[in-house]
This record gives structure tokens, sequence and C-alpha cells, in this order.
């Protein structure tokens, strides 16, 4: 039956089915499973009303068409990122991301979110990998992943040298210290490749600063989840 419908018709099927799923998953604040009434009050709320109807036909597969503006409304409502109502991430082996396209899920997710590229049929495998690197997305995503690289190695400078300070021996004391340098000097490298990167960004005209971090892990998150484990 679904292969009689268009392709609007099936994103739409689909992303109802991850409505109804996300839906399932979710309590209100009494603590019962959030009703359809509910999500269509936050959805409102969110400044885009949606009728319990609505969202009854699309979690019923009857709605044949779903909108940009909804896709992102009801994801926020959700409390899940617009893409996890598209590609079914751990539900499904296999999701149509083009009309009569289908890859495994994970891939359809990086190519949506700029993250990487379809694997590419014919001869255009080259072609399309060099389209991507130039693309202000990959620029953009590469200095972030920097960044995020910088604030990693930081933390761990900071969680040896503590560990440095606390140790209750010279040679453990001294193993940290030698830890602690090697993330220092990390860090100062990066952050000059850092420093090119958006000049480089910069000389092609495209912004090269990124957004504060929401809720960045704090400086101890190692040392109490045991992300780097002591060498003792």
């Amino acid at each position: 039956m679904e292969q009689d419908m268009d392709w609007n018709q099936r994103i739409a099927r689909r992303v109802g089915r991850e409505v109804a799923r996300a839906r399932e998953q979710l309590v209100d604040e009494r603590g019962r499973r959030l009703s359809a009434q509910a999500l269509a009050d936050r959805c409102a709320g969110l400044g885009h009303p949606l009728d319990r109807s609505v969202i009854a036909k699309l979690e019923k597969g009857i709605r044949q068409t779903v909108s940009v503006a909804d896709l992102l409304v009801l994801a926020k409502a959700l409390e899940l990122p617009p893409l996890a109502l598209v590609f079914p991430v751990g539900y499904e082996e296999e999701t149509e991301v083009l009309p009569g396209r289908s890859e495994h899920p994970v891939t359809a997710l990086r190519w949506a979110s700029g993250e990487g590229v379809l694997p590419p049929r014919g001869d255009a495998a080259e072609d399309v990998q060099s389209r991507w690197y130039e693309t202000a997305l990959f620029k953009i995503r590469h200095l972030l992943k920097s960044e995020e690289t910088v604030r990693y190695n930081k933390r761990r400078a900071s969680d040896h040298w503590q560990r440095a300070a606390g140790a209750d021996s010279d040679e453990a004391r001294q193993a940290y210290e030698r830890m602690a340098r090697n993330a220092d000097e990390q860090v100062t490298g990066q952050e000059a490749l850092l420093q090119r990167w958006r000049q480089e960004l910069e000389e092609k005209g495209l912004a090269a600063t990124t957004p504060p971090i929401f809720g960045e892990v704090p400086n101890n998150l190692l040392a109490s989840q045991g992300g780097d484990r002591s060498p003792w």
C-alpha cells in the first residue's frame, strides 16, 4: 500500500509513525502518557497550533503531507531533534531517503544534518566529495569539531593537574603532570590551527564565529565519570 503513495505521503506517514512512537514514550506533568491533546497544546504554546485531529490523522497515516513548520514544532514539543522524526535511527535497518532510494537511517541522518554525503552512485564519487568539502556547512562543522577538541583537551589538562595536586605519591604526581603537560601542548597546537582555520573562513567571506555551547560539560566530568583512568 505504501508503495502506491507519492513521496509526500510516504514522508508524512513516516513522520506520523515517529510522532506516535515519541508521544508513547513521553509523560505529562501528572505522570500520564502524553495525549494527542497535550501535544497539540504544546504546539500551540510554541506558536504553531496543530489541532488534535490533525495530529491523530498524522499518526494514523491519513494526513498526506507534513510541512517543515509542522515538523520543527512537533519535534520541539516532543523533545526531539527534528530529524529524529524523519529518519528512525535505531528502529529501522533501512529508510527511504529519496524517492525510490533507501539507505541506513544513520547514513540518511548524516547527510541531512550536513555531517556527510550520500554514497554516490556511478562515477560521481570524487566530484560529490570535493563539492561537499567546499561548502560553508562543511567548513563551519569542521571548525565546531576543532573547538570541541580544544575544550576537551583543556578539561583533560585541568583534570590531570588537579589529580597531580592531590596525588599521594611522587610517582603518581609525576605521571599526572606528564599527562597534563601533554594535554596542554595539544591545546596550544590545536588553538594555532583554529586561528588559521578562522582566517581562511574569513577570507572566503564566511562567519568564523560559533555560538556558546548550551550545557557546557564541567571540568570535573572526566574525573567523576572515569573518562581518563588513573595510571595506577
